[in-house]
Protein backbone atom coordinates (compact mmCIF):
# COMPACT_ATOMS: atom_id res chain seq x y z
CA UNK A 1 0.00 0.00 0.00
CA UNK A 2 3.41 2.76 0.27
CA UNK A 3 2.44 2.86 -3.53
CA UNK A 4 -0.23 4.93 -2.78
CA UNK A 5 1.56 7.79 -0.63
CA UNK A 6 2.90 10.36 -2.38
CA UNK A 7 6.80 11.92 -1.26
CA UNK A 8 5.11 14.16 0.62
CA UNK A 9 3.10 11.58 2.26
CA UNK A 10 6.07 9.57 2.68
CA UNK A 11 8.18 11.95 4.75
CA UNK A 12 4.85 12.85 7.22
CA UNK A 13 5.00 8.90 7.97
CA UNK A 14 8.87 8.57 8.11
CA UNK A 15 8.78 11.74 10.54
CA UNK A 16 5.48 10.82 12.65
CA UNK A 17 7.91 6.89 12.73
CA UNK A 18 11.02 8.83 13.99
CA UNK A 19 8.88 11.39 16.92
CA UNK A 20 6.79 8.35 18.59
CA UNK A 21 10.03 6.00 18.38
CA UNK A 22 11.74 8.87 20.85
CA UNK A 23 8.77 9.32 22.74
CA UNK A 24 6.77 5.99 23.19
CA UNK A 25 7.27 1.92 23.32
CA UNK A 26 6.59 -0.47 25.85
CA UNK A 27 9.24 1.24 28.56
CA UNK A 28 7.89 4.19 28.25
CA UNK A 29 4.07 3.18 28.51
CA UNK A 30 5.54 1.15 31.63
CA UNK A 31 6.66 4.64 33.41
CA UNK A 32 3.34 6.13 32.76
CA UNK A 33 1.47 3.52 33.82
CA UNK A 34 3.78 3.59 37.08
CA UNK A 35 3.10 7.41 37.81
CA UNK A 36 -0.12 7.62 36.88
CA UNK A 37 -0.39 9.69 34.43
CA UNK A 38 -2.53 9.38 31.35
CA UNK A 39 -0.44 11.40 28.87
CA UNK A 40 2.99 11.50 27.77
CA UNK A 41 3.69 14.83 27.99
CA UNK A 42 6.65 15.51 25.99
CA UNK A 43 5.55 14.23 22.98
CA UNK A 44 2.56 15.47 22.93
CA UNK A 45 4.37 18.84 23.16
CA UNK A 46 6.65 17.84 20.33
CA UNK A 47 3.44 16.78 18.21
CA UNK A 48 1.65 20.15 18.37
CA UNK A 49 5.11 21.83 17.97
CA UNK A 50 5.27 19.72 15.00
CA UNK A 51 1.84 20.92 13.44
CA UNK A 52 0.30 17.63 13.51
CA UNK A 53 -3.16 18.94 14.63
CA UNK A 54 -3.82 21.12 11.92
CA UNK A 55 -3.12 18.51 9.12
CA UNK A 56 -6.44 17.96 8.87
CA UNK A 57 -7.20 21.84 8.80
CA UNK A 58 -7.72 24.24 6.19
CA UNK A 59 -4.59 26.70 5.31
CA UNK A 60 -7.11 29.68 5.72
CA UNK A 61 -7.82 29.40 9.11
CA UNK A 62 -3.89 28.34 10.31
CA UNK A 63 -3.82 24.49 9.35
CA UNK A 64 -2.00 22.62 6.43
CA UNK A 65 -4.95 21.84 4.29
CA UNK A 66 -4.06 17.92 3.91
CA UNK A 67 -6.93 16.04 5.62
CA UNK A 68 -7.75 13.05 7.58
CA UNK A 69 -5.68 10.15 5.24
CA UNK A 70 -2.30 12.45 6.18
CA UNK A 71 -3.60 12.93 9.63
CA UNK A 72 -4.26 9.10 10.33
CA UNK A 73 -0.41 8.12 8.78
CA UNK A 74 0.63 9.68 12.22
CA UNK A 75 -2.03 8.36 14.15
CA UNK A 76 -0.98 4.70 12.63
CA UNK A 77 2.90 5.26 14.34
CA UNK A 78 0.85 6.44 17.79
CA UNK A 79 -0.90 3.25 18.03
CA UNK A 80 2.29 1.57 16.42
CA UNK A 81 4.14 2.58 19.34
CA UNK A 82 1.81 2.92 22.66
CA UNK A 83 1.75 6.08 22.45
CA UNK A 84 -0.52 7.80 25.20
CA UNK A 85 -1.62 11.11 23.26
CA UNK A 86 -4.86 12.86 22.76
CA UNK A 87 -3.78 13.84 18.94
CA UNK A 88 -7.15 11.94 17.85
CA UNK A 89 -9.08 13.87 20.00
CA UNK A 90 -7.59 16.79 19.52
CA UNK A 91 -7.11 16.75 16.05
CA UNK A 92 -10.68 15.27 15.67
CA UNK A 93 -11.92 18.61 17.03
CA UNK A 94 -9.63 21.27 15.75
CA UNK A 95 -10.50 19.28 12.19
CA UNK A 96 -14.83 20.13 13.24
CA UNK A 97 -14.40 23.58 14.61
CA UNK A 98 -12.23 24.48 11.44
CA UNK A 99 -15.44 23.98 9.17
CA UNK A 100 -17.62 25.65 11.28
CA UNK A 101 -19.53 28.56 9.64
CA UNK A 102 -19.22 31.08 12.05
CA UNK A 103 -15.93 31.99 12.55
CA UNK A 104 -16.08 34.39 15.32
CA UNK A 105 -16.67 31.87 18.07
CA UNK A 106 -14.91 28.95 16.42
CA UNK A 107 -11.28 30.23 15.12
CA UNK A 108 -10.33 32.11 18.72
CA UNK A 109 -10.54 27.72 19.88
CA UNK A 110 -9.03 26.75 16.90
CA UNK A 111 -5.92 29.02 17.37
CA UNK A 112 -6.01 28.06 21.28
CA UNK A 113 -6.17 24.23 20.31
CA UNK A 114 -3.20 24.54 17.32
CA UNK A 115 -0.99 26.44 19.75
CA UNK A 116 -1.49 23.82 22.16
CA UNK A 117 -2.34 26.56 24.72
CA UNK A 118 -5.72 24.85 24.93
CA UNK A 119 -6.80 21.03 25.14
CA UNK A 120 -10.42 20.64 23.48
CA UNK A 121 -11.19 17.12 23.47
CA UNK A 122 -14.58 15.68 22.00
CA UNK A 123 -16.92 14.56 25.38
CA UNK A 124 -19.95 13.19 23.50
CA UNK A 125 -18.77 11.11 20.87
CA UNK A 126 -17.72 8.13 23.33
CA UNK A 127 -21.60 7.37 23.62
CA UNK A 128 -23.41 8.95 20.69
CA UNK A 129 -25.82 6.57 19.16
CA UNK A 130 -25.32 7.32 15.25
CA UNK A 131 -27.46 9.82 14.37
CA UNK A 132 -28.42 10.58 17.96
CA UNK A 133 -27.41 12.32 21.46
CA UNK A 134 -25.46 10.84 24.26
CA UNK A 135 -28.68 9.56 26.50
CA UNK A 136 -27.26 10.85 29.79
CA UNK A 137 -27.58 14.63 28.77
CA UNK A 138 -30.50 16.52 29.13
CA UNK A 139 -30.65 19.78 27.29
CA UNK A 140 -33.01 22.15 27.26
CA UNK A 141 -32.43 25.12 23.88
CA UNK A 142 -35.27 26.91 25.63
CA UNK A 143 -33.36 27.96 28.81
CA UNK A 144 -29.66 26.91 27.86
CA UNK A 145 -29.22 24.33 30.35
CA UNK A 146 -27.70 21.49 30.37
CA UNK A 147 -27.98 18.33 33.06
CA UNK A 148 -26.74 15.12 33.16
CA UNK A 149 -23.67 13.08 32.55
CA UNK A 150 -21.50 11.90 29.99
CA UNK A 151 -19.40 8.40 30.39
CA UNK A 152 -16.05 7.24 28.74
CA UNK A 153 -14.36 10.74 27.37
CA UNK A 154 -10.97 9.87 26.74
CA UNK A 155 -7.88 12.82 28.27
CA UNK A 156 -10.68 14.34 30.49
CA UNK A 157 -8.27 13.87 32.89
CA UNK A 158 -6.37 16.84 30.98
CA UNK A 159 -8.65 18.35 29.04
CA UNK A 160 -8.62 22.66 29.39
CA UNK A 161 -12.44 22.22 27.40
CA UNK A 162 -14.85 19.81 26.06
CA UNK A 163 -16.66 19.70 23.21
CA UNK A 164 -20.45 18.77 23.19
CA UNK A 165 -22.63 17.72 20.73
CA UNK A 166 -26.18 17.93 22.17
CA UNK A 167 -29.73 17.79 20.69
CA UNK A 168 -30.63 16.22 17.12
CA UNK A 169 -32.17 17.26 13.84
CA UNK A 170 -33.35 20.98 13.69
CA UNK A 171 -32.78 21.27 17.36
CA UNK A 172 -28.74 20.15 17.38
CA UNK A 173 -26.29 21.82 18.82
CA UNK A 174 -22.27 22.25 19.16
CA UNK A 175 -20.82 23.89 22.05
CA UNK A 176 -17.75 24.38 23.71
CA UNK A 177 -17.99 24.08 27.71
CA UNK A 178 -14.78 25.13 30.07
CA UNK A 179 -13.25 22.54 32.82
CA UNK A 180 -14.06 24.53 35.63
CA UNK A 181 -18.00 24.21 34.90
CA UNK A 182 -17.70 20.20 34.31
CA UNK A 183 -17.23 17.68 37.40
CA UNK A 184 -14.75 15.15 36.23
CA UNK A 185 -14.36 11.80 37.55
CA UNK A 186 -11.50 9.95 35.92
CA UNK A 187 -11.04 6.20 36.17
CA UNK A 188 -7.76 3.40 34.35
CA UNK A 189 -8.76 1.18 31.37
CA UNK A 190 -6.81 -2.33 31.59
CA UNK A 191 -4.23 -0.85 29.32
CA UNK A 192 -3.28 2.60 31.41
CA UNK A 193 -4.69 5.08 29.30
CA UNK A 194 -7.85 6.70 31.02
CA UNK A 195 -11.85 7.72 30.46
CA UNK A 196 -14.20 10.09 32.42
CA UNK A 197 -17.42 10.95 33.42
CA UNK A 198 -18.16 14.41 32.78
CA UNK A 199 -21.38 15.46 35.49
CA UNK A 200 -22.98 18.66 34.78
CA UNK A 201 -25.39 20.63 36.78
CA UNK A 202 -27.93 22.83 35.53
CA UNK A 203 -25.13 24.50 33.70
CA UNK A 204 -25.86 27.37 32.07
CA UNK A 205 -24.77 27.69 28.77
CA UNK A 206 -23.66 31.31 27.44
CA UNK A 207 -24.71 32.20 23.66
CA UNK A 208 -21.14 32.57 23.05
CA UNK A 209 -20.59 28.75 23.95
CA UNK A 210 -22.17 27.42 21.11
CA UNK A 211 -20.05 26.65 17.72
CA UNK A 212 -23.14 25.60 15.39
CA UNK A 213 -26.85 24.99 15.51
CA UNK A 214 -29.27 23.02 13.53
CA UNK A 215 -28.09 20.99 10.50
CA UNK A 216 -24.90 22.27 10.12
CA UNK A 217 -24.48 21.18 14.08
CA UNK A 218 -25.90 17.63 13.07
CA UNK A 219 -23.40 17.60 9.70
CA UNK A 220 -20.61 18.91 11.96
CA UNK A 221 -21.67 15.99 14.78
CA UNK A 222 -21.49 13.13 12.52
CA UNK A 223 -17.91 13.79 10.58
CA UNK A 224 -16.43 14.47 14.29
CA UNK A 225 -18.12 10.87 15.14
CA UNK A 226 -16.54 9.62 11.88
CA UNK A 227 -12.99 11.07 12.01
CA UNK A 228 -13.22 9.89 15.61
CA UNK A 229 -14.06 6.32 14.44
CA UNK A 230 -11.40 5.95 11.44
CA UNK A 231 -8.65 7.28 13.94
CA UNK A 232 -9.13 4.79 16.41
CA UNK A 233 -9.27 2.14 13.49
CA UNK A 234 -5.94 3.03 11.92
CA UNK A 235 -4.11 3.41 15.65
CA UNK A 236 -5.14 -0.46 15.90
CA UNK A 237 -4.02 -1.11 12.37
CA UNK A 238 -0.49 -0.07 13.48
CA UNK A 239 -0.65 -1.53 17.04
CA UNK A 240 -1.32 -4.78 15.17
CA UNK A 241 1.70 -4.77 12.81
CA UNK A 242 3.70 -4.05 15.97
CA UNK A 243 2.65 -6.83 17.57
CA UNK A 244 2.89 -9.45 14.77
CA UNK A 245 6.26 -7.73 13.84
CA UNK A 246 7.38 -8.39 17.47
CA UNK A 247 5.86 -12.14 17.16
CA UNK A 248 8.25 -12.53 14.21
CA UNK A 249 11.02 -11.34 16.11
CA UNK A 250 10.51 -13.54 18.31
CA UNK A 251 9.64 -16.94 16.70
CA UNK A 252 12.76 -17.04 14.09
CA UNK A 253 14.91 -16.97 17.41
CA UNK A 254 12.66 -19.02 19.63
CA UNK A 255 14.16 -22.83 20.02
CA UNK A 256 12.23 -26.26 20.29
CA UNK A 257 12.94 -29.31 18.92
CA UNK A 258 16.44 -28.34 18.08
CA UNK A 259 15.13 -25.33 15.14
CA UNK A 260 13.13 -22.32 15.45
CA UNK A 261 9.63 -22.31 16.18
CA UNK A 262 9.12 -20.42 13.24
CA UNK A 263 10.15 -23.20 10.94
CA UNK A 264 7.02 -25.09 12.25
CA UNK A 265 3.81 -24.32 9.44
CA UNK A 266 0.57 -23.91 11.61
CA UNK A 267 3.02 -20.96 12.74
CA UNK A 268 3.67 -19.30 9.29
CA UNK A 269 0.45 -19.77 8.81
CA UNK A 270 -0.95 -17.97 11.92
CA UNK A 271 1.66 -14.91 11.05
CA UNK A 272 0.74 -15.43 7.37
CA UNK A 273 -2.66 -14.61 8.72
CA UNK A 274 -2.10 -11.67 10.73
CA UNK A 275 0.30 -10.17 8.31
CA UNK A 276 -3.03 -10.46 5.70
CA UNK A 277 -5.51 -9.19 7.98
CA UNK A 278 -3.16 -5.81 8.79
CA UNK A 279 -2.68 -5.54 4.34
CA UNK A 280 -6.47 -5.83 3.53
CA UNK A 281 -7.27 -3.42 7.24
CA UNK A 282 -4.97 -0.88 6.04
CA UNK A 283 -5.99 -0.91 2.19
CA UNK A 284 -9.84 -0.81 3.52
CA UNK A 285 -8.97 2.62 5.65
CA UNK A 286 -6.88 4.36 3.23
CA UNK A 287 -9.68 3.92 0.65
CA UNK A 288 -12.13 5.06 2.94
CA UNK A 289 -10.12 8.21 4.07
CA UNK A 290 -9.77 9.33 1.10
CA UNK A 291 -13.24 8.98 -0.04
CA UNK A 292 -14.04 10.91 3.49
CA UNK A 293 -11.66 13.72 2.28
CA UNK A 294 -13.28 13.27 -1.00
CA UNK A 295 -16.47 13.94 0.52
CA UNK A 296 -17.72 10.67 -1.17
CA UNK A 297 -17.50 8.07 1.88
CA UNK A 298 -20.51 5.80 2.77
CA UNK A 299 -20.97 6.16 6.11
CA UNK A 300 -21.29 2.27 6.47
CA UNK A 301 -17.90 1.75 4.94
CA UNK A 302 -16.60 3.95 8.57
CA UNK A 303 -17.36 1.39 10.37
CA UNK A 304 -16.20 -1.19 8.20
CA UNK A 305 -13.32 -0.22 8.84
CA UNK A 306 -13.61 0.13 12.86
CA UNK A 307 -15.07 -3.56 12.88
CA UNK A 308 -12.67 -5.36 10.71
CA UNK A 309 -9.52 -3.63 12.69
CA UNK A 310 -10.62 -4.21 15.89
CA UNK A 311 -11.34 -7.95 15.09
CA UNK A 312 -7.68 -7.91 13.61
CA UNK A 313 -5.86 -6.41 16.57
CA UNK A 314 -7.52 -8.29 18.59
CA UNK A 315 -7.15 -12.01 16.65
CA UNK A 316 -3.17 -10.64 15.79
CA UNK A 317 -2.57 -9.60 19.88
CA UNK A 318 -3.94 -12.91 20.85
CA UNK A 319 -2.13 -14.86 18.64
CA UNK A 320 1.10 -12.93 19.19
CA UNK A 321 0.96 -14.76 23.10
CA UNK A 322 0.06 -17.93 22.10
CA UNK A 323 3.11 -17.98 20.01
CA UNK A 324 5.04 -16.60 22.54
CA UNK A 325 4.06 -18.92 24.69
CA UNK A 326 3.96 -18.79 28.81
CA UNK A 327 6.09 -15.76 28.90
CA UNK A 328 3.53 -14.12 26.63
CA UNK A 329 1.06 -14.13 29.17
CA UNK A 330 3.35 -12.37 31.92
CA UNK A 331 2.91 -8.74 33.02
CA UNK A 332 7.08 -8.61 32.38
CA UNK A 333 6.88 -9.58 28.79
CA UNK A 334 5.68 -6.34 26.15
CA UNK A 335 3.94 -8.44 24.02
CA UNK A 336 1.07 -8.14 27.19
CA UNK A 337 0.88 -4.36 26.67
CA UNK A 338 -0.02 -4.85 22.95
CA UNK A 339 -2.92 -7.36 23.95
CA UNK A 340 -4.09 -4.40 26.52
CA UNK A 341 -3.68 -1.49 24.38
CA UNK A 342 -6.18 -3.37 21.54
CA UNK A 343 -8.26 -4.65 24.02
CA UNK A 344 -9.01 -0.64 25.18
CA UNK A 345 -8.81 0.67 21.51
CA UNK A 346 -11.03 -2.11 20.09
CA UNK A 347 -14.06 -0.67 22.59
CA UNK A 348 -13.34 3.10 21.61
CA UNK A 349 -16.18 4.72 19.45
CA UNK A 350 -17.38 1.45 19.05
CA UNK A 351 -16.46 -2.04 18.60
CA UNK A 352 -16.59 -4.66 16.07
CA UNK A 353 -19.88 -5.95 17.26
CA UNK A 354 -21.29 -2.14 17.30
CA UNK A 355 -19.55 -1.53 14.12
CA UNK A 356 -21.03 -4.55 12.18
CA UNK A 357 -24.41 -3.40 13.12
CA UNK A 358 -24.38 -0.24 12.08
CA UNK A 359 -22.70 -1.46 8.99
CA UNK A 360 -25.41 -3.92 8.46
CA UNK A 361 -28.11 -1.62 9.52
CA UNK A 362 -26.69 1.06 7.08
CA UNK A 363 -26.10 -1.06 3.95
CA UNK A 364 -29.57 -2.86 4.72
CA UNK A 365 -31.25 1.22 4.44
CA UNK A 366 -29.69 1.44 0.90
CA UNK A 367 -30.80 -1.70 -0.35
CA UNK A 368 -34.23 -1.26 0.35
CA UNK A 369 -34.21 1.94 -0.90
CA UNK A 370 -32.44 0.87 -4.14
CA UNK A 371 -35.53 0.43 -7.04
Amino acid sequence: MDLLLTEQQNLLAESAARLCADHGGPKRLRALQASGVEMEASGWREMVKAGWLGTAVAELHGGQGLGAFDFALALEQVGRHLLMVPLLEAGAVAATLSNATDRSRSQAALDELLKGSRLIVPAAAASWRHGGHPGGLRYDRRTGTLDGSIPFVAYGGSADAFFLALGAGAQAVLVLVPRADVSVATERNVDGSTVSTLTFARLQLPAESVIATGDEARKLASALQEFLILGAAVALIGLAAAALDITLDYIKLRQQFGRPIGSFQVLQHRAVDGFVAIELDRSLAYRVLAAFDAGEHHPAMVSAVKARASRSALDITRAALQMHGAIGYTAEHDIGLYYKRALALAAQYGGELGHAARFSGLTRETVVATP
